[in-house]
């Protein structure tokens, strides 16, 4: 049986009268790639930021590697291995592509100022290994080489893959991507499609996906969960989503036979 790595356990989050997540149950499980899906206003987003720590459960309990983090702040979530992108992309685009991966890299707030003053070889070597680890991570992307240009200068589908190198370097070992495919045409989507797969299976990070090109997800899920209205309507491989009336009827838009 495989291990679970995340576990939500009955959250809802309720703004007002109006209920975002309606006990929701979920776990992602080690090594898979685990796809959200459902029609605008189903409440992904929202599960994202209860898992990220931007908003806080109004019931319920979320443990990751067995651990309550239900009011755990986002640095202290990623502290721990969790890391995402966003629907709208959120880079430093005054600074150059290296630069933001550099500022998200959990090694480059630690140096002291003494340390920095003096400059020793040792402080030097630390700073060329980040450096090289960030320089990786741009690689696993397929940006190594736009390095030194300015983020903003980037085409848009190359801003999101730059997200994800930035996600990276953080050394995180669970990524949640919020449409990472938005903006993409389908030479960029199958290239996309390549890199997330080599993140599951190469580099074993487990990966939370929300997506609404449909064939994607289908091609790239181990598992795939459905939200509507804020509630979990199925869970099951992509041939038993493709198959179930529920999410016919309320993502696909099909009729229900009697």
């Amino acid at each position: 049986m495989m291990e679970n790595v995340l576990e939500l356990e009955r959250v809802s989050v309720k703004f007002g009268g109006l209920v975002a997540l309606n006990e929701v149950d979920l776990t992602v499980r080690r090594g898979e790639i685990l796809s959200i899906i459902g029609p605008n206003g189903a409440g992904k987003t929202t599960l994202f930021n209860i898992m990220t720590g931007i908003y806080t459960p109004t019931s319920g309990q979320i443990r990751y590697k067995n651990q309550l983090i239900n009011k755990l702040k986002p640095y202290k979530r990623v502290g721990l291995g969790i890391a995402r992108t966003f629907q709208n992309t959120r880079l430093l685009k005054n600074m150059t592509v290296l630069e933001n991966v550099l500022v998200a890299h959990k090694e480059v707030n630690t140096e002291g100022v003494f340390a920095s003053i003096l400059a020793r070889s040792s402080l030097k070597q630390k700073r060329q290994a980040i450096v090289q680890e960030c320089m990786e991570k741009l690689e696993i992307v397929g940006l190594a080489d736009k390095a030194d240009q300015l983020a903003g200068s980037l085409p848009y589908g190359e801003q999101r893959l730059l997200e994800i190198a930035r996600a990276l370097a953080t050394g995180c070992e669970l990524l949640l991507l919020d449409e990472p495919a938005a903006g993409m045409n389908q030479t960029e989507k199958r290239e996309l499609i390549k890199k997330i797969l080599q993140l599951s299976k190469q580099y074993h990070i487990e990966v939370l996906l929300i997506e609404h090109d449909i064939q994607m997800i289908m091609e790239i899920s181990d598992r795939i969960v459905v939200l509507n209205y804020g509630q979990k309507i199925a869970e099951g491989t992509p041939s038993e989503i493709q198959n179930d009336p529920l999410v016919i009827q309320a993502y696909l838009g099909g009729e229900v036979e009697a």
